[in-house]
Protein backbone atom coordinates (compact mmCIF):
# COMPACT_ATOMS: atom_id res chain seq x y z
CA UNK A 1 0.00 0.00 0.00
CA UNK A 2 2.79 2.44 0.89
CA UNK A 3 4.63 1.66 -2.33
CA UNK A 4 1.47 2.36 -4.34
CA UNK A 5 1.00 5.72 -2.56
CA UNK A 6 4.64 6.63 -3.20
CA UNK A 7 4.34 5.66 -6.86
CA UNK A 8 1.16 7.73 -7.30
CA UNK A 9 2.80 10.68 -5.54
CA UNK A 10 5.80 10.53 -7.85
CA UNK A 11 3.55 10.28 -10.91
CA UNK A 12 1.71 13.44 -9.80
CA UNK A 13 5.03 15.32 -9.91
CA UNK A 14 5.87 14.28 -13.48
CA UNK A 15 3.91 16.99 -15.34
CA UNK A 16 5.52 19.72 -13.21
CA UNK A 17 8.97 18.28 -13.80
CA UNK A 18 8.39 18.17 -17.55
CA UNK A 19 8.05 21.96 -17.63
CA UNK A 20 11.62 22.32 -16.40
CA UNK A 21 13.02 20.18 -19.20
CA UNK A 22 14.42 21.90 -22.22
CA UNK A 23 14.47 21.65 -25.96
CA UNK A 24 17.67 21.70 -28.01
CA UNK A 25 18.43 22.52 -31.64
CA UNK A 26 21.85 22.90 -33.26
CA UNK A 27 23.74 23.50 -30.00
CA UNK A 28 21.18 25.86 -28.41
CA UNK A 29 19.10 24.67 -25.44
CA UNK A 30 16.09 26.48 -23.99
CA UNK A 31 15.23 25.23 -20.47
CA UNK A 32 13.54 26.04 -17.16
CA UNK A 33 10.80 28.10 -18.80
CA UNK A 34 8.15 29.58 -16.54
CA UNK A 35 5.66 32.44 -16.52
CA UNK A 36 4.05 34.45 -13.74
CA UNK A 37 0.34 34.20 -13.07
CA UNK A 38 -1.60 37.38 -13.88
CA UNK A 39 -4.60 38.93 -12.15
CA UNK A 40 -7.95 38.68 -13.95
CA UNK A 41 -8.28 41.32 -16.66
CA UNK A 42 -4.52 41.75 -17.09
CA UNK A 43 -3.41 42.14 -20.70
CA UNK A 44 0.34 41.88 -20.04
CA UNK A 45 2.32 38.93 -18.71
CA UNK A 46 5.94 37.89 -18.37
CA UNK A 47 7.89 34.70 -19.03
CA UNK A 48 11.38 33.66 -18.02
CA UNK A 49 13.81 30.90 -19.02
CA UNK A 50 17.41 29.90 -19.62
CA UNK A 51 19.20 29.75 -22.97
CA UNK A 52 22.41 27.70 -23.12
CA UNK A 53 24.82 27.29 -26.00
CA UNK A 54 27.29 24.45 -26.23
CA UNK A 55 31.01 25.24 -26.21
CA UNK A 56 31.23 25.40 -30.02
CA UNK A 57 28.01 27.30 -30.75
CA UNK A 58 27.25 31.00 -31.06
CA UNK A 59 23.82 32.20 -32.15
CA UNK A 60 21.41 35.11 -31.94
CA UNK A 61 17.88 35.17 -30.49
CA UNK A 62 15.86 37.16 -33.02
CA UNK A 63 12.20 36.66 -32.08
CA UNK A 64 9.77 35.20 -29.53
CA UNK A 65 6.12 34.27 -29.80
CA UNK A 66 3.39 32.59 -27.77
CA UNK A 67 -0.05 31.24 -28.52
CA UNK A 68 -1.40 32.97 -25.36
CA UNK A 69 -0.55 36.50 -26.54
CA UNK A 70 -0.93 38.55 -29.69
CA UNK A 71 2.64 39.83 -29.33
CA UNK A 72 5.77 38.73 -27.45
CA UNK A 73 9.02 40.66 -27.08
CA UNK A 74 12.29 40.35 -25.21
CA UNK A 75 12.81 43.25 -22.81
CA UNK A 76 15.70 44.39 -20.65
CA UNK A 77 15.32 46.01 -17.23
CA UNK A 78 17.81 48.35 -15.64
CA UNK A 79 17.83 50.71 -12.69
CA UNK A 80 18.60 54.33 -13.66
CA UNK A 81 18.62 57.05 -10.99
CA UNK A 82 16.42 54.93 -8.73
CA UNK A 83 13.84 54.29 -11.46
CA UNK A 84 13.31 50.93 -13.14
CA UNK A 85 13.56 51.36 -16.92
CA UNK A 86 12.53 48.78 -19.48
CA UNK A 87 13.34 48.63 -23.15
CA UNK A 88 12.65 46.25 -25.98
CA UNK A 89 15.60 44.27 -27.34
CA UNK A 90 15.64 43.53 -31.07
CA UNK A 91 17.97 40.54 -30.58
CA UNK A 92 20.33 38.92 -28.08
CA UNK A 93 23.74 37.58 -29.12
CA UNK A 94 24.76 34.27 -27.53
CA UNK A 95 28.42 33.35 -27.13
CA UNK A 96 29.78 29.78 -27.13
CA UNK A 97 29.33 28.00 -23.80
CA UNK A 98 27.16 30.78 -22.37
CA UNK A 99 24.07 30.46 -20.18
CA UNK A 100 21.74 33.43 -20.43
CA UNK A 101 19.03 33.60 -17.78
CA UNK A 102 15.91 35.61 -18.60
CA UNK A 103 14.65 36.46 -15.12
CA UNK A 104 12.57 38.92 -13.11
CA UNK A 105 14.26 42.34 -12.89
CA UNK A 106 16.61 41.44 -15.77
CA UNK A 107 16.11 40.41 -19.38
CA UNK A 108 12.70 38.73 -19.77
CA UNK A 109 9.92 37.98 -22.24
CA UNK A 110 6.89 40.27 -22.26
CA UNK A 111 3.56 38.85 -23.43
CA UNK A 112 1.21 41.56 -24.73
CA UNK A 113 -2.54 41.40 -25.36
CA UNK A 114 -3.05 38.17 -23.45
CA UNK A 115 -5.94 36.10 -24.77
CA UNK A 116 -6.75 34.95 -21.22
CA UNK A 117 -5.26 35.41 -17.74
CA UNK A 118 -2.25 33.23 -16.92
CA UNK A 119 -3.34 30.97 -14.05
CA UNK A 120 -0.99 29.23 -11.65
CA UNK A 121 -0.58 25.60 -12.69
CA UNK A 122 -1.37 26.24 -16.37
CA UNK A 123 1.11 25.84 -19.21
CA UNK A 124 2.18 28.50 -21.72
CA UNK A 125 3.67 27.64 -25.12
CA UNK A 126 6.68 29.76 -26.09
CA UNK A 127 8.64 29.71 -29.35
CA UNK A 128 12.08 31.31 -29.50
CA UNK A 129 13.58 31.86 -32.95
CA UNK A 130 17.34 31.86 -33.43
CA UNK A 131 19.38 32.83 -36.51
CA UNK A 132 21.12 29.45 -36.77
CA UNK A 133 19.16 27.04 -34.56
CA UNK A 134 15.78 28.15 -35.96
CA UNK A 135 12.59 27.97 -33.86
CA UNK A 136 12.71 26.17 -30.50
CA UNK A 137 9.40 25.55 -28.75
CA UNK A 138 9.07 25.02 -24.99
CA UNK A 139 6.27 24.81 -22.46
CA UNK A 140 6.43 27.20 -19.52
CA UNK A 141 4.69 26.28 -16.28
CA UNK A 142 2.76 29.20 -14.76
CA UNK A 143 3.89 29.98 -11.21
CA UNK A 144 2.44 32.32 -8.59
CA UNK A 145 2.34 36.11 -9.07
CA UNK A 146 5.16 36.72 -6.57
CA UNK A 147 7.35 33.79 -7.65
CA UNK A 148 10.99 34.58 -8.44
CA UNK A 149 11.69 31.39 -10.39
CA UNK A 150 13.78 28.29 -9.91
CA UNK A 151 15.65 28.28 -6.61
CA UNK A 152 19.40 28.63 -6.82
CA UNK A 153 19.54 30.29 -10.25
CA UNK A 154 22.50 32.65 -10.09
CA UNK A 155 23.66 32.81 -13.70
CA UNK A 156 24.44 36.08 -15.41
CA UNK A 157 21.73 37.83 -17.35
CA UNK A 158 22.30 40.05 -20.34
CA UNK A 159 21.04 42.95 -18.22
CA UNK A 160 22.77 44.81 -15.41
CA UNK A 161 20.69 43.32 -12.63
CA UNK A 162 23.09 40.87 -10.99
CA UNK A 163 23.69 43.10 -7.94
CA UNK A 164 20.10 44.26 -7.57
CA UNK A 165 18.11 43.29 -4.48
CA UNK A 166 14.96 41.29 -5.07
CA UNK A 167 13.13 42.92 -2.15
CA UNK A 168 9.92 44.76 -2.97
CA UNK A 169 9.52 43.15 -6.38
CA UNK A 170 6.56 44.24 -8.46
CA UNK A 171 4.32 42.12 -10.63
CA UNK A 172 4.72 42.33 -14.43
CA UNK A 173 1.62 44.54 -14.66
CA UNK A 174 3.01 46.91 -12.02
CA UNK A 175 6.42 47.15 -13.65
CA UNK A 176 5.18 47.42 -17.23
CA UNK A 177 1.60 48.66 -16.85
CA UNK A 178 1.67 52.21 -18.17
CA UNK A 179 5.02 52.02 -19.93
CA UNK A 180 3.63 50.41 -23.10
CA UNK A 181 0.27 52.10 -23.55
Amino acid sequence: MRFRFLLLSLMALLPAAAHGQGATSKGVTVANAWARATPGGATIGAAFLEIRTDKNTSDRLTAVSSSVADKAEVHSSSMQNGVMKMRRLDAIDLKPGETLVLKPMGDHIMLFDLKQPLKEGDTVDLTLTFEKAGPIGVKAGVKGMADMGPQGVHHHSGGNMDSMSHDGMMSPDQTHGDMHH
